[in-house]
């Protein structure tokens, strides 16, 4: 590198008593010369530079983002339906904490069909990690009265089974959302009054009210993807509410056309009273989802009655899905398609 900056420094002195033009290109070429070489020192490595292994330890750098997804109730259903977050990791913060506490905090307003399953007032503890086991603790709250709930709720059948089930769901949507990537293989709850106190483990009849042994308690639950809305848990929603004529079911589970609006619901359980055509019976393939993972396709097989058309059946038709808000939908046009035959 001297040797260069030498040569061009001598050059430049044997033109000193040439043209001015000249001087000046030549002058020119030279700064050029030496801003390069230093621009090149700098972006050499050097030997203190290190990995960063943040990555392995569970904590991300200030103002970094993670792409995760979350699972949350889906509706009134006994599934739960996913939410995609890009989720700001504050510095020290563990990836499974933020996880924690953006499940602890509910849906946001983007995903109107996923609803919170964590009372109001729980709170997040702590959570750990030990080998492939998250430790989850959370306050007592998470045992209390479910949102919505009125104050007899504990005297009443109907929201004891509520209760439970949410709880249930609640622990699902834990285990689901940590272990997504194979970030963890199980989650232990745990439940604690304040972070002074030591954590317990949850009797187990506060999930499942059959159990009445207090003594049996909720061990590491590892990921049941049974309550996912997968493509074909999302066909039978839709042909359930068909078959029961339960039309606002059906509607919660459409989604617009592309640049469409849906129709009320009122006006759509209008159209569909009007069409008169019931649902006998059916079976539905597990489904396949496309490279992209923004469409499904399930294959139906269907018995059908219309009051004005006689019978008809569906063989093995193949029916698309799509996503709306990260969970699967049907457009109305596929709906119109199953319901009027030709």
């Amino acid at each position: 590198m001297k040797k260069i900056v030498v040569c061009l420094m001598l050059t430049l002195a044997l033109c000193v008593l040439t043209q001015p033009q000249i001087r000046r290109s030549l002058w020119q070429a030279v700064r050029t010369g030496l801003e390069e070489a230093a621009q090149g020192s700098e972006a050499a490595p050097t030997a203190t530079q290190e990995p960063d292994f943040s990555h392995l330890l569970g904590t991300r750098p200030a103002n970094d983002t993670m792409n995760v997804t979350l699972y949350f109730r889906y509706r009134q259903t006994e599934l739960l339906g996913a939410q995609s977050m890009a989720l700001d990791i504050t510095r020290d913060q563990t990836v499974a904490r933020s996880i924690v506490e953006e499940l602890v905090a509910g849906p946001d307003t983007l995903h109107g069909q996923l609803t919170a399953l964590f009372p109001k007032g729980t709170q997040v503890l702590s959570v750990t990690g030990e080998g492939t086991t998250a430790f989850v603790t959370l306050s007592r709250a998470f045992l209390g009265a479910p949102d919505g709930a009125p104050q007899d709720w504990e005297d009443l059948e109907s929201w004891q089974e509520e209760a439970a089930l949410r709880r249930r769901l609640a622990v699902q949507s834990l285990v689901l959302s940590l272990t997504e990537g194979g970030r963890y293989q199980r989650v232990q709850l745990m439940i604690a009054q304040t972070d002074d106190d030591a954590p317990e483990r949850v009797p187990l009849y506060c999930f499942d009210r059959e159990q009445t042994n207090p003594s049996v308690v909720l061990g590491a639950c590892s990921r049941d993807e049974a309550v996912l809305l997968t493509p074909q848990r999302a066909m039978a929603l839709i042909l359930e509410g068909w078959q029961a004529r339960d039309w606002a079911q059906v509607y919660q589970l459409l989604t617009p056309e592309s640049g469409g609006q849906l129709l009320t619901l009122s006006d759509f359980e209008a159209q569909m009273r009007r069409a008169d055509v019931s649902l006998l019976d059916y079976t539905i393939s597990q489904g396949t989802v496309s490279l992209d993972g923004r469409t499904a396709t399930v294959v139906l097989d269907a018995s059908l009655r219309s009051t004005t058309g006689g019978d008809a059946q569906i063989v093995r038709e193949s029916v698309a899905l799509v996503r709306s808000a990260d969970n699967w939908a049907m457009t109305p046009s596929t709906l119109e398609s199953l319901v009027i035959r030709d």
